[in-house]
């Protein structure tokens, strides 16, 4: 029983050991990012911080953007749809064919202070095309690019020199697992312990040859995060404005106002959009009907337009 216990005890201790090295070379590396920002910072100062109530300024859509994180805007389009949605701009709808579908609601020139955003998807609709339909890029691109250009986005490609720390700590155990592991065979070397002293001693040597492997999922250019400090400030301000709206907090049978969609789509992503579909029959069916039929539509372009690559 006391042989059990001390293998048991050597075990856990080189898992603890092993646990141990990770964590401060993991210290080391985080230390190094926040070195190395500091130094872009410090060289490349950003525009100045976010005013308060930037976020209403910016408009729904733009906020959408910079809540993504990325710089991708597939969720500032669903954001200004669901709005044109709630307002009553839009409505679902089936084509001839049965097809689910968004149309306009009444034939109004619009409301006033529309967005270009809106003025191009209400135009599509007027024309009995799915404004779900609609290309992303091409009609929300002028809001990325005005976030870029006020230092709210800084791009996708941004980097800065960065010198990767060694991973000192993990290689240090791993020199040291051969060792020990010999150690561990000859404290157990009696024949009835023989086979698991074995079995643990590879064990070792595995996590030892992965603790000195390079890794290289950390880059030696670190890469910026495409959303600025500035920007983040803006999605700080508008998670605080909107929280009432947090579908996590928000009771299932409460549908959103006409005038709160739009927010919280944008600053809750997906759970808003799903609470909102849920109170709005038609909805989502229409709007993927439209998605799928402009990635069919790509679809084709692309095989169109390499069609001779395919016959040779």
């Amino acid at each position: 029983m006391i042989v059990w216990l001390a293998w048991a005890g050597s075990a856990a201790g080189y898992a603890l050991l092993a646990l141990g090295a990770l964590s401060l070379d993991q210290r080391i590396y985080t230390r190094a990012v926040a070195e190395a920002l500091a130094r872009h910072r410090a060289t490349r100062p950003e525009p100045a911080d976010a005013v308060p109530d930037e976020d209403l300024r910016l408009g729904v859509a733009a906020v959408a953007v910079l809540a993504e994180g990325d710089g991708s805007i597939h969720r500032a389009f669903s954001t200004v749809i669901i709005g044109m949605v709630a307002r009553g701009v839009l409505k679902p709808d089936t084509e001839y064919d049965g097809t689910p579908t968004l149309a306009l609601a009444h034939r109004d020139e619009g409301r006033p202070g529309a967005s270009e955003e809106e003025a191009a998807l209400r135009s599509l609709a007027s024309s009995c095309q799915n404004p779900a339909g609609a290309d992303p890029h091409g009609l929300l691109h002028p809001t990325a690019d005005r976030l870029m250009t006020e230092g709210y986005l800084r791009g996708r490609g941004v980097y800065v020199d960065f010198q990767l720390p060694c991973v000192f700590w993990a290689r240090t155990l791993a020199a040291l697992t051969l060792p020990l592991a010999a150690l561990e065979t000859y404290a157990f070397l009696d024949w009835r312990y023989a086979l698991v002293a074995g079995w643990t001693s590879i064990a070792m040597i595995v996590v030892a040859w992965g603790l000195a492997l390079p890794d290289s999922e950390r880059p030696q250019a670190l890469r910026l995060p495409v959303l600025t400090e500035r920007g983040a400030q803006v999605v700080r301000q508008a998670r605080a404005r909107h929280a009432h709206l947090d579908p996590a907090k928000r009771p299932a049978s409460q549908a959103y106002a006409p005038d709160e969609a739009a927010a919280a789509c944008a600053v809750f992503g997906t759970a808003a959009y799903s609470h909102f579909a849920a109170h709005t029959p038609g909805f989502a069916a229409a709007f993927t009907a439209g998605v799928e039929r402009r990635l069919e539509s790509r679809a084709a372009d692309h095989l169109r337009r390499h069609w001779n690559d395919f016959i040779g």
